[in-house]
C-alpha cells in the first residue's frame, strides 16, 4: 500500500482554512483520492478525550463547525507540526499522514473519508517507533 504522505514535506499542506476562502488545490488536490459521500456524519469529541498519533490506508478529511483543537500532523520522515485551529478549518490528511487533535472543551465537526479501493487497512494504524 503507498503512502502517499511520503510526498509531503511540510504537513500544514493538508490544514486548509476554508473560512479565509482557501480551497484544495495544487498538491494536495493531486494527492487525495475521490471522497466517498456515504462517509459524511457529524461527530462530536468529548473534552479531553485520548486520541492515539495514528493514520490510516485512506484519506480522511475534519471540518470543524465548533471548539479549537490542538492538531498534529506527522509526515512518515518524521516532520511534526502542530496547530491551533478553529471553526471552519479543515484538515485533510492523506493516506499515511499519522495525526491526532486535542481540546479541553468539547469539539463537533464533520468527518469523512475517500472511497475505499480495495485492499485498505479500516481503523486507526500506528507506527512502531525507530530503534536507536
Amino acid at each position: 500500500m503507498s503512502l502517499v504522505a511520503e510526498h509531503i514535506d511540510d504537513p500544514l499542506l493538508c490544514v486548509v482554512k476554508t473560512r479565509r476562502g482557501e480551497r484544495i488545490i495544487g498538491l494536495l488536490g493531486e494527492l487525495l483520492n475521490p471522497v466517498d459521500a456515504k462517509s459524511l456524519h457529524e461527530y462530536r469529541l468529548p473534552p479531553n478525550a485520548e486520541v492515539e498519533l495514528h493514520y490510516h490506508d485512506y484519506d480522511e478529511y475534519w471540518l470543524f463547525t465548533s471548539g479549537q483543537p490542538k492538531v498534529t500532523l506527522r509526515t512518515p520522515a518524521g516532520v511534526t507540526k502542530t496547530i491551533q485551529l478553529e471553526p471552519g478549518d479543515m484538515v485533510a490528511c492523506v493516506r499515511g499522514m499519522e495525526h491526532t487533535l486535542w481540546a479541553d472543551h468539547e469539539l463537533v465537526y464533520f468527518q469523512f473519508s475517500s472511497v475505499l479501493e480495495g485492499g485498505e487497512r479500516r481503523g486507526h494504524l500506528t507506527r512502531e517507533p525507530e530503534s536507536s
